[in-house]
């Protein structure tokens, strides 16, 4: 596509002048009397005569001189008298031979090329980024609806209710996603359109005219190279349907599951983590579950809560297995689907539903997480081989969770050929206790419980076994939604089982935690 100086497209060219004509130009060069009689050829008509034809001798209009020189200043070729007349360097034109201003224009366009390439380089990349998160849109849609419809027949009744949320819930990524790429491809399909159309128009013209042809084909390729890519901000998002209380349906049908959004967006990472690697918030909208508070035990009349936790599926890495509150680091049968909800670095997972500690007078909630490990061998140092976290900003991330409490097994230097119990909160260590022998074939069983005490904002690691208190932690901000996470490691140097022991099956004498 030509555009002249007055940025109308060009639609024609004079064999007589050599110059491109604009719909106006053309109805007035049809009217004057020195040039009605001349040879107009449409642009259509062009691309069909042999290129034998445009080999002519280019003569000025005004003058009935070759032309001989272009002005850089009018962005013109012109004769030798209009050099004299109307291009005058002493008037400060800059006036050049044709075959030198050829030679310049020549390296510009080439120049241009190189970026036009590298920037279609730039649009097959992003439009494969595109399709890949449009993917796991669309997967994380046909997973969510899959699940909804496998669902007993209680269930039923809220189909439809949990479809539209679906479709309502994958509708702006979604949108926003398939704008992108088509943006995108849209773009792409003008750079490599452009990229071809200027080549045939070159291939076809002589000198001067091809000349005409880049001058007139610079502004609109670098107004191209100046557009800028739709960005979509998130890594990576999808939906996936919460399936915790389908168990109790009978109950409470109306709590039944629900269809969340799970989205990983870049986060500020801590100096310990390398650009290089992966460092994702994990927002989950909404954050509050429903609930059945007939399900929560009430221990102490009242004064403590014990709320149903299950591990949801729908967000664990995809080679771990998981079964409603039980957790393993082994590989499951058959692969989980990649749907945009699932956690992508380390053996993650996280809880169905957030713990809301309410800062109330006896508000308290507890539950329990039973966590077992055999060493199958020798787990090299500094080497995290589980992890269980309460944070309300859980991050998707090949190292332990920075904010909030992270309770770990770990090897550690300061306790050689052991592994340790480490309990840490905003990434501050509060304690280092030994576990066990870094030797194939031990194990270890423990039951933490978790104490969160919202009336005084303080949050408690206890041995469950003989009810011993690991760490305390004071001035806990409980205004967000606590997140429960596990974290079990590589299968080659353990065996690794999480289970969540919550509502009516926690077990221990809670007494002394009110104190």
């Amino acid at each position: 596509m030509y555009r002249l100086s007055g940025q109308k497209t060009a639609q024609a060219q004079c064999d007589n002048c050599g110059v491109f004509l604009c719909s106006i130009c053309l109805k007035a060069h049809r009217r004057n009397v020195t040039t009605k009689t001349h040879t107009i050829v449409t642009f259509d008509k062009m691309k069909g005569r042999p290129v034998q034809s445009f080999r002519r001798r280019h003569q000025c209009s005004q003058h009935q001189q070759p032309l001989q020189f272009y002005c850089h200043t009018c962005t013109k070729v012109v004769c030798v008298s209009c050099t004299v007349v109307d291009h005058d360097k002493g008037k400060g034109h800059n006036v050049v031979s044709v075959d030198e201003a050829h030679q310049e224009l020549s390296q510009s366009i080439q120049d241009v090329f190189v970026k036009m390439y590298a920037k279609s380089e730039i649009l097959d990349k992003a439009e494969a980024e595109l399709m890949k998160k449009l993917k796991n849109i669309e997967m994380s849609k046909r997973v969510a609806t899959d699940d909804i419809n496998n669902l007993t027949n209680e269930l039923k009744q809220r189909r439809s209710v949990l479809l539209s949320d679906v479709e309502h819930k994958s509708a702006q990524n979604l949108q926003l996603t398939k704008d992108a790429l088509e943006k995108t491809r849209d773009l792409q399909s003008r750079v490599k359109s452009s990229i071809e159309y200027t080549k045939l128009m070159r291939s076809k013209a002589d000198t001067i005219e091809d000349l005409q042809v880049m001058e007139s084909s610079l502004v609109p390729l670098n107004t191209m190279l100046e557009e800028t890519l739709q960005e979509v901000s998130f890594v990576r998002t999808g939906v996936n349907f919460v399936k915790a209380n389908i168990h109790h349906l009978s109950d409470g049908i109306k709590a039944a599951g629900m269809v969340r959004s799970v989205t990983f967006s870049p986060t500020d990472r801590p100096t310990i983590v390398p650009d290089s690697e992966a460092y994702n918030a994990i927002i989950l909208d909404p954050a509050e579950l429903p609930t059945v508070m007939e399900m929560d035990r009430k221990l102490s009349e009242g004064e403590i809560t014990c709320p149903m936790l299950e591990w949801d599926p729908g967000t664990a890495w995809c080679d771990i297995s998981v079964s409603r509150r039980v957790v393993t680091n082994t590989p499951p049968t058959t692969p989980s689907p990649d749907t945009g909800c699932r956690i992508q670095e380390l053996r993650s997972v996280l809880a169905s539903s957030p713990l809301m500690v309410r800062n109330s007078p006896g508000q308290q909630y507890i539950y329990q997480l039973n966590l077992w490990f055999s060493v199958k061998e020798t787990i090299p140092d500094s080497c995290m081989i589980l992890e269980t976290a309460l944070t309300p900003t859980p991050v998707d991330s090949p190292y332990h969770q920075h904010t909030g409490l992270s309770v770990s097994v770990v090897t550690c230097p300061d306790h050689k050929q052991k592994l340790c119990l480490r309990v840490a909160y905003n990434n501050t260590r509060l304690r280092h206790t030994p576990l066990t022998q870094n030797r194939v074939g031990q194990s270890s069983d423990l039951r933490l419980c978790f104490v969160l005490d919202g009336a005084n904002n303080k949050l408690s690691v206890i041995n469950a076994a003989d009810n011993t208190v690991y760490t305390t932690v004071k001035h806990v901000d409980f205004d967000r939604p606590m997140r429960v996470m596990m974290h079990v490691g590589d299968p080659d140097y353990a065996d690794i089982t999480g289970e969540l022991i919550s509502g009516h099956n926690v077990t221990g004498s809670f007494k002394d935690y009110n104190r």
